[in-house]
């Protein structure tokens, strides 16, 4: 049992100070003043910030290891590199991939759920390979093909069922009742990778699509007479929609235009990262490619394209938190926690009785001083939280 005494606690309603949140076992027992510690170990947690466990739908590696490997040891680089981020659960992000390296990499995600030492795999996120090649970004358009329900249905097979989310290009031949077969296994279906039109994107929507991936990147841009994706991602209400605070995707005054179109919850922090994320910059290899990381990018080493990014989450929270001041620092937050929680239906994301005890503890700065996952401490800064912590087999 871990008592986290006196926090400023991020709550459905609004953030309170001074609360005590009791963990015990892998949920939040209670949340109140003064909370009967017996048993406990007791946290000091004044003068940090409580909130919910970070949520990454949007990962391909970091640690210098990638989800496509198909490794479990890969994964489990990732897993520990994320938590010292403040993500306590994260869809595992495959790029587009011939048919056999594909299942290796799904069945190697089923091998290693459920044994993570750091943030926990909540599924796969699928981003291709029913993906534009127009549209490629920085991933192999000769693997990229039309949607097949029965690759699909293979795949989910050596997954075990835990493909949650896909990505695909809706102008493509079969799209839609693709998208619609994929509703009724209850996948999510993300549009990204495109060069759809605003009709085509409608259609799409009307389908069962409901999320779109790195708003901005890797689609057609925004026409006046034209909109593309953009337009109806913009302004169906209904659709969410993933934003890369890095500063290099997207520029911040554009981030403040996505911030003014789309409700609160529907904005969603990712990081797109892969494998140099949480490590130095220099050359790195991805898919048989040279890329390089310098000056807080990942890029393609022949024509300097970005390829995925080198952010962490909590990275993203305090660039938005400099960029658009004017935001409620608990919508921030959520952007990184309850918003992604409900692309994919997953119970977690916020602070409240029963729920998963997945939590971040931040500083004043919003630095991650520890991440708490399934009730259990996965990180901690060092010399920080151990000096806050003791055990006591006595009430308070």
């Amino acid at each position: 049992m871990i008592l986290l005494r006196d926090g400023d606690v991020c709550l459905p309603g609004g953030r309170r100070a001074a609360v005590d949140v009791r963990i015990d076992g892998a949920v939040i027992d209670r949340i109140g003043h003064d909370l009967p510690c017996a048993g406990a170990t007791v946290v000091d947690a004044r003068g940090l910030l409580v909130a919910p466990g970070f949520i990454d739908l949007h990962i391909h590696g970091a640690g210098g290891a990638m989800c496509e490997d198909g490794d479990v040891a890969a994964l489990e680089r990732i897993s520990r590199t994320l938590a010292r981020g403040g993500v306590t659960s994260f869809l595992a992000t495959l790029a587009t991939l011939p048919a056999a390296r594909l299942r290796t990499a799904v069945e190697a995600v089923a091998l290693f759920a459920g044994s993570e030492a750091g943030a926990r795999i909540a599924g796969i996120h699928l981003e291709g390979p029913y993906l534009n090649p127009q549209r490629a970004g920085a991933q192999a358009a000769d693997w990229m093909r039309v949607p097949s329900i029965e690759e699909l249905d293979t795949l989910q097979g050596f997954a075990g069922g835990r493909i949650r989310l896909i990505t695909l290009a809706p102008e493509l031949d079969g799209a839609l009742p693709f998208i619609a077969a994929v509703r009724e296994y209850g996948v999510h279906v993300a549009l990204g990778h495109s060069d759809a039109t605003a009709l085509e994107t409608d259609l799409a929507i009307a389908a069962g699509a409901t999320h779109v991936t790195h708003l901005f990147n890797a689609m057609r841009g925004l026409h006046h007479r034209e909109p593309g994706v953009l337009g109806p991602a913009l302004t169906e209400d209904g659709v969410s929609v993933e934003l890369i605070c890095d500063g290099h995707h997207v520029a911040p005054a554009v981030i403040d235009l996505a911030w003014r179109c789309k409700p609160r919850g529907k904005l969603v922090l990712v990081s797109d990262a892969v494998a140099p994320l949480g490590m130095p910059d220099g050359d790195y290899e991805l898919f048989g490619v040279a890329c390089i990381k310098h000056d807080g990018t990942v890029r393609l080493r022949e024509s300097g394209r970005l390829a995925g990014s080198c952010l962490s989450l909590d990275r993203a929270v305090r660039n938005l938190r400099q960029w658009l001041p004017r935001l409620p620092l608990e919508d921030i937050l959520a952007a990184a926690s309850s918003a992604p929680a409900a692309v994919i239906g997953e119970p977690a994301g916020v602070i409240e009785e029963d729920a998963v005890a997945d939590l971040v503890l931040l500083d004043p700065e919003l630095e991650v001083v520890a991440t708490i996952c399934r009730g259990r401490i996965v990180w901690q800064r060092p010399s920080s939280l151990a000096a806050r912590s003791e055990p006591t087999a006595s009430g308070s």
